[in-house]
């Protein structure tokens, strides 16, 4: 079982552990499964899913693979009219195109903005990787030398219902920019943090990407906006109060409290 929407990395899962479980049967040993065809599929039918509400009950039974194809031996649909929200039905928000959109530095190098993805992690790795110390000690305020898959996974696999992680990413896949933001329960108040790789500083992509989660949490319904910088960290509190950002000196703590009413 899996809850939509899958993408290739989940499906994978899924199908390894229906094999497993014997879930999945095999009657002809000189034709091996297709794998990657099959977790395509799935990611068909969820998508599927995804764009047509009026879907409320899916069957599928038998599926027969053999080689390359995939055949729907018997196929049974149910379908009831739209009531309301129709992606409030889902447990979790799905990857949404409607938030991607191309940018332009000052450099004159174009970028793509769009919600983060479970098959970025490998990307978010070598973004990670191209940080200095320092900006990275400003960005987690403690001393990080690498990531784990787990930490990666975490950062990549989201429910954009309760949190959201923007990417700016160059033509050749490379990850410049991250910046994300978490929802409190009531959405009254929200927490974001945004990380720029330290040789794309200086081309306005820090200023667009906290442009961009200012303009999301203002979709949303957010009521603030707040985060926690350090005092050092003279450009990011620059750029805080350029985008109209309130700021608290906490010098005990070595901290200042960043606030925007939305």
């Amino acid at each position: 079982m899996a809850i939509p929407p899958l993408n290739m990395t989940l499906a994978r899962y899924l199908v390894i552990q229906a094999i497993k479980n014997h879930k999945i049967k095999s009657t002809n040993s000189s034709h091996q499964l297709n794998i990657d065809g099959l977790c395509q599929l799935l990611v068909r039918v969820s998508n599927l899913l995804i764009d047509c509400p009026q879907i409320v009950r899916l069957n599928i039974h038998p599926l027969l693979a053999c080689d390359e194809e995939f055949t729907l031996l018997d196929v049974a649909m149910e379908l009831c009219p739209i009531v309301g929200d129709p992606k409030a039905r889902l447990a979790i928000r799905p990857y949404t195109n409607e938030l991607e959109e191309i940018i332009s530095l000052k450099n004159g190098i174009k970028c793509q903005l769009r919600p983060i993805l479970p098959e970025d992690e490998h990307l978010l790795k070598d973004f990670i990787a191209q940080v200095t110390k320092e900006d990275l000690y400003y960005r987690y305020f403690s001393e990080i030398s690498e990531f784990t898959h787990d930490a990666l996974a975490n950062m990549t696999q989201i429910d954009y219902d309760r949190e959201m992680a923007f990417i700016a990413i160059k033509k050749n896949s490379e990850i410049i920019g991250v910046v994300r933001v978490v929802e409190y329960p009531d959405n009254q108040q929200a927490e974001f943090a945004v990380l720029v790789r330290s040789d794309m500083k200086g081309n306005t992509l820090g200023y667009q990407l906290m442009d961009k989660i200012i303009r999301y949490s203002r979709s949303r319904g957010t009521r603030r906006l707040t985060a926690i910088t350090m005092p050092e960290n003279q450009k990011m509190l620059q750029l805080a109060q350029k985008l109209g950002f309130s700021l608290n000196i906490q010098f005990e703590d070595s901290i200042v409290n960043l606030d925007l009413t939305l």
